[in-house]
């Protein structure tokens, strides 16, 4: 076998002391790239993985292999130039057994080992016996060559070379014990880890796997108690973090421990170095490991990762060092005992959730070189009372301060020209905010449920507000909205219950739903003329208001004004052609209405519980009454119903204790469910002979009525399920 160089390494007609020799040299060279370049070039890599994914003949190509070889064979490759995943594929197939079974010779093949036999005569002969199998190289019992040295005890060193930090837990979990050779390793050592930052991880997979390990060692002599941290793997860790990742059982193996001069919990993160010079804290590393009240860090730190320190409840302090650039998702999510922080200045950015949950911070200092806040950072601190934000700073995340709820006041940078959803949602002490000049657009509820903010000033330039902006600010009487505004998102300003007047800009042109529902204190308000749609419930709840008008261009209306029972009156616009569900719901103190003469249909309930309503006057072009559309108008007396009226929905006039009598249309087909249903002041009634059907119970409890006309040859069984009164006498 030949080195890339070309050097001769072995020579031998005898393939056990070719192999034995083989094994010595690698060993000797410490796995030099050359001797790999040779032994695995990346086109027998690529033939071996996909031998790995297709599970054929030749998938049992690594069977006897001891662990040794397997992790040799997956430290060469990764001296060649491979593809990251291809090296992830070996990792986990040659350490699980997937390839297991397959002849020397054959893996010999597969491998492209280079054969210093001449002629085909001579490697058939040699390659008879086995080139890779575990009594011809790594058993200790096997023969051997007079001048090989002895090979050392089995020693699991599998995760200081394996390429990606999951490659040992695979491994563990899932090989066969007698096939890697792994049952008798009774000692660990990860001081020489490469993936450092799983450490600790790596202690209690081999714990839980190897049956008879007594010792494991790592950076700094710290040993770690075996039996300990066996009861430690032990643990039902099968559920996930909301986030997806397991639980990491820090706070566990740290108490598992032994060693002197350095903490435990510091010997983690000296460790994290990792093959690019990165250093970093590792995902979740000290994630709810409640006892922890400081830490010092090492001073190389660049990065902390996603959850570094989450739920680390008992942590009051922690000096970060001035190295660091980014601060990962939740990196300190939930440290509720952390009053303060102060930052470094090479700090570019912050991960969504970073700080959110802090519950105990009053103030931090952002360092002037950031310039963007991930969604959430601040999240629920709601013991900050004010923070100074870099006048670099672009945008803020969604919720960046959401739930901060001791916030009185902050000042905004002027090159900020959007605001995430829910920026500033549930500050509820902030009575007043300056927005820059620069704003564009306002994200959806990004003052919501401010309930103290009394002031804003809304910058020339806005031309939008999200869905719930100012949705809940209890305490705000007025707002100027700018000239350019064109569009009020859903819920805009609902719950403002104490805005008494707002004026709207000339070109706005809809409003949405919930616009301003419950704007109770709200007595008028004027729509501009260029409006053309109003969202459903736009003024629902709108309790004190008495009077609005509405503009020329609308042409359909939905529930825009239910509940407004202090309106008396409202001047609807001629080209109106439908009244949707609930328009006029609860307006209780309506009196009367003029409906357009184009109006075609009335919705579901759309003067349900107008109960001072005593008549109205319904356009001839209506050919349909919705469900419950009159029910509970409880002062009507009477009503003219239009003549190409074909239908009356369920309900229609339910409730209207007070009319004695209605006239029924010629044109009327269908009389719905309960449509007169406590009607207990009508005495007659006289039914059409286009009636084809009326609706149970449409006359249940009429307990005044004393005759209901019918016309000659009229079916009297449709009226048998109509609830029609014992005192009334049909009349033909």
């Amino acid at each position: 076998v030949r080195s890339a160089e070309g050097e001769e390494v072995a020579w031998s007609r005898s393939a056990a002391a070719r192999s034995a020799a083989l094994a010595n040299w690698v060993s000797d060279t410490g796995g030099a790239e050359g001797a790999f370049a040779t032994l695995v070039p990346a086109a027998a890599l690529r033939t071996l993985s996909r031998v790995a994914e297709g599970g054929a003949e030749d998938g049992r190509a690594l069977e006897g292999c001891s662990l040794a070889q397997l992790a040799q064979l997956l430290h060469g490759a990764h001296f060649l130039d491979v593809d990251v995943e291809l090296l992830r594929l070996l990792s986990r197939t040659l350490c699980t057994g997937h390839l297991a079974g397959k002849s020397g010779p054959e893996l010999g093949r597969l491998l492209g080992v280079v054969s210093d036999f001449p002629t085909k005569a001579e490697r058939q002969a040699a390659t008879e016996e086995p080139l890779y199998t575990q009594d011809a190289q790594h058993d200790a019992t096997a023969p051997r060559a007079a001048d090989a040295p002895k090979p050392p005890a089995p020693v699991c060193w599998l995760s200081t070379e394996l390429v990606n930090e999951d490659a040992l837990e695979d491994a563990l979990a899932d090989a066969d014990m007698p096939t890697l050779n792994l049952v008798e390793v009774s000692e660990l050592d990860l001081s020489d880890s490469r993936a450092a930052g799983r450490l600790f991880a790596d202690a209690v997979d081999a714990s839980r796997w190897l049956p008879k390990l007594e010792k494991v060692t790592g950076l700094g002599g710290f040993e770690v108690d075996v039996a300990a941290l066996r009861r430690v793997a032990s643990l039902d860790v099968s559920e996930e973090y909301e986030d997806g990742t397991q639980p990491y059982p820090m706070a566990g193996v740290r108490a598992c421990i032994r060693g002197e001069g350095e903490a435990s919990m510091e010997v983690l993160l000296a460790a994290c170095v990792l093959r690019d010079g990165e250093v970093r804290v590792p995902v979740n590393a000290f994630r709810d490991d409640t006892s922890m009240t400081s830490i010092e860090l090492p001073a190389g730190l660049t990065s902390l990762s996603e959850g570094a320190f989450r739920g680390c409840s008992s942590m009051t302090s922690i000096e970060l060092p001035v190295g660091l650039t980014s601060l990962g998702e939740g990196a300190f999510f939930g440290c509720s005992s952390m009053t303060s922080i102060e930052l470094p200045a090479g700090l570019t950015s912050l991960g969504e959730g970073a700080f959110a949950d802090c519950s105990s911070m009053t103030s931090i200092a952002l360092p002037a070189g950031l310039t963007s806040l991930g969604d959430g950072a601040f999240a629920g601190c709601s013991s900050m009372t004010s923070i100074e934000l870099p006048a670099g700073l672009t945008s803020l995340g969604e919720g960046a301060f959401s739930g901060c709820s001791s916030m009185m006041s902050i000042a905004l940078p002027a090159g900020l020209t959007s605001l995430g959803e829910g920026a500033f949602f549930g500050c509820s002490s902030m009575m007043s905010i300056a927005l820059p000049a620069g704003l564009t657009s306002l994200g959806e509820g990004a003052f919501a449920d401010c309930s103290s903010m009394t002031l804003i000033e809304l910058p020339t330039g806005l031309t939008s507000l999200g869905d719930g902006a100012f949705s809940g600010c209890s305490s705000m009487t007025s707002i100027a909205l700018p000239a350019g505004l064109t569009s009020l998102g859903d819920g805009a300003f609902a719950g403002c219950s104490s805005m008494t007047s707002i004026e709207l800009p000339a070109g706005l042109t809809s409003l949405g739903v919930n616009a301003f529902f419950g704007c109770s204190s709200m007595t008028s308000i004027e729509l501009p003329a260029s409006l053309t749609s109003i969202g459903v419930r736009a003024f629902f709840g709108c309790s004190s208001m008495t009077s609005i008008e509405l503009p020329a261009g609308l042409t359909s209306l939905g529930s825009a004004f239910a509940g407004c029972s202090s309106l008396t009156s409202i001047e609807l616009p001629a080209g109106l052609t439908s009244l949707g569900e609930g328009a006029f719901f609860g307006c209780f103190s309506m009196t009367s209405i003029e409906l357009p003469a184009g109006l075609t249909s009335l919705g579901e309930g759309a003067f349900a519980g107008c109960s001072s309503m005593t008549s109205i006057a319904l356009p001839a072009g209506l050919t349909s009454l919705g469900d419950g559309a009159f029910s509970g108008c409880s002062s009507m007396t009477s009503i003219a119903l239009p003549a190409g009226l074909t239908s009356l929905g369920d309900g229609a006039f339910a409730g209207c204790s007070s009319i004695t009598s209605i006239e029924l249309p010629a044109s009327l087909t269908s009389i719905g469910v309960n449509a007169f249903a406590g009607c207990s002041s009508m005495t007659s009634i006289e039914l059409p002979a286009s009636l084809t059907s009326i609706g149970e119970g449409a006359f249940d409890g009429c307990s005044s009525m004393t005759s209901i006309a019918l016309p000659a040859g009229f079916d009297e069984s449709i009226l048998r399920s109509a609830h029609v009164p014992p005192s009334a006498i049909l009349r033909f």
